[in-house]
């Protein structure tokens, strides 16, 4: 199909909600869950609602195929009051990176691909990038490179070590031209807007260092080359209807989103209250690095399928292996820097490792999760069959900061669970 109308998703949803939505079950204790530790949960985001310091919220933990709790909380729309809940559409950011990881670990299983392939194998413009010799522009106001000392390889998109970089850089000349010809401006569709990275030279070299990258953006355009379909009609046919993702799906400009319970984006005003972004951020085209948007219950089942070895239901999405080699480290603290204690990158998203001494454990090693630009958050233990997502909607901003969701959600999850 063309690109997909998420509208006439929700309105499938909508309409099959009063039947056929899962719904939490009655004992979570059959579930291996203290039902007071859940609730714990419910009081947290009741609270934080209550002191403004997100519109509102919503939790679903599983295990299994179940549902075990579904905590909602404060507003999705502060005008129209209507109430934040784990059906209400929100855009996932880069949550959408597992999601494209996945797409391409089913073509890597299925031998369309190999994750030592060049980049350059599937997009002729990456065959002459180069490597910056300096982020910092010379005297004569040009950013000098050099040629790179390893070939880009799918691999290296997968870890954020290509030597891609974003549009998080203020600091450098190289981010700040990054920044001023960013993917998310301008016109055309996944093929160009690709074409047009890599005319950027590379930070690094591929494989030395980890560097957040449009990496997910570029695997989405390889999707599309490696299996002959448009990237989002991949996704679809292939991943969410499998799956039963029926409110999940990218943003396109003519669909009207608001008359279908899309939460407006919110950041805080100096006196703390919400105001809505003037310039809503959606890609208009297909990005597998931020461009999802989806709800709780729906990324529920992506995430479920994710901690039950590949599979959920009759429908199976990857071997059990595949999902592994996924889910396991692929970095090293040196690739990584600071600031990853207790976790190393996978493929699309981190993964919790056994803590050195003194450090405190973050979680259950070989837990893999990853969190979204407007505090979204999900992780799954494929140890115990856990899965936590974990939705909010909010613009970060220099007023009223705070801790993200993921870091009020997760100890809170662990701590409900009775682990064996």
């Amino acid at each position: 199909m063309p690109f997909r109308s998420l509208a006439a998703a929700l309105s499938l949803l909508a309409l099959a909600l009063p039947v056929h939505a899962q719904s939490a079950v009655e004992d979570p204790r059959a579930l291996g869950f203290d039902p007071a530790g859940l609730e714990a949960i419910d009081a947290r985001i009741e609270t934080l609602a209550a002191e403004g310091v997100r519109p509102g919220y919503a939790v679903v933990v599983t295990r299994g195929e179940e549902i075990a709790y579904i905590a909602e909380a404060g507003l999705s729309d502060v005008a129209t009051g209507d109430a934040f809940t784990a059906d209400t559409p929100v855009r996932i950011a880069s949550m959408s990176k597992p999601v494209t990881t996945v797409a391409v670990m089913m073509l890597v299983e299925a031998g369309a691909i190999a994750l030592d392939d060049p980049v350059s194998d599937y997009i002729p413009a990456f065959a002459d990038i180069r490597v910056a010799v300096s982020p910092m522009a010379n005297a004569d106001g040009e950013i000098e490179t050099r040629a790179p000392a390893t070939v880009m390889t799918i691999a290296h998109l997968m870890t954020h070590t290509s030597g891609l970089g974003y549009i998080f850089d203020t600091e450098t000349d190289l981010g700040r031209q990054m920044i001023e010809h960013s993917l998310y401006s301008g016109e055309g569709n996944l093929e160009a807007r690709i074409n047009s990275l890599a005319r950027f030279p590379l930070y690094t070299d591929p494989g030395s260092r980890w560097i957040y990258s449009y990496a997910n953006d570029v695997l989405g355009r390889i999707v599309e080359v490696a299996s002959g379909m448009p990237f989002e009609d991949f996704l679809e046919t292939r991943l969410f209807e499998p799956l039963g993702m029926h409110a999940t799906g990218f943003f396109f400009e003519d669909v009207n989103f608001d008359a279908d319970g899309l939460s407006p984006l919110y950041v805080h005003a100096e006196d703390g209250s919400f105001v809505i972004m003037e310039e809503s951020f959606m890609p208009d085209w297909p990005s597998g690095g931020g461009g999802l948007i989806s709800t709780a219950r729906d990324y529920s089942r992506f995430s479920r399928m994710l901690a039950n070895g590949g599979a959920l239901g009759d429908v199976r999405i990857l071997a059990p292996e595949t999902l592994a080699l996924m889910m396991q480290p692929q970095t090293t603290p040196e690739q990584l820097g600071d600031g990853w204690d207790g976790t190393l990158y996978a493929y699309g998203g981190s993964v919790v490792v056994p803590p050195a001494d003194g450090q405190q454990a973050r979680g259950v090693p070989g837990d893999y999760g990853w969190g979204g630009f407007f505090d979204t958050d999900f992780f799954v233990s494929p140890a115990t069959g856990v899965s936590v997502v974990s939705l909010s909607q909010i613009q970060p901003g220099p007023h009223r900061p705070a801790p993200r969701t993921g870091a009020a959600i997760r100890p809170l999850a662990y701590a409900a669970f009775a682990f064996d």
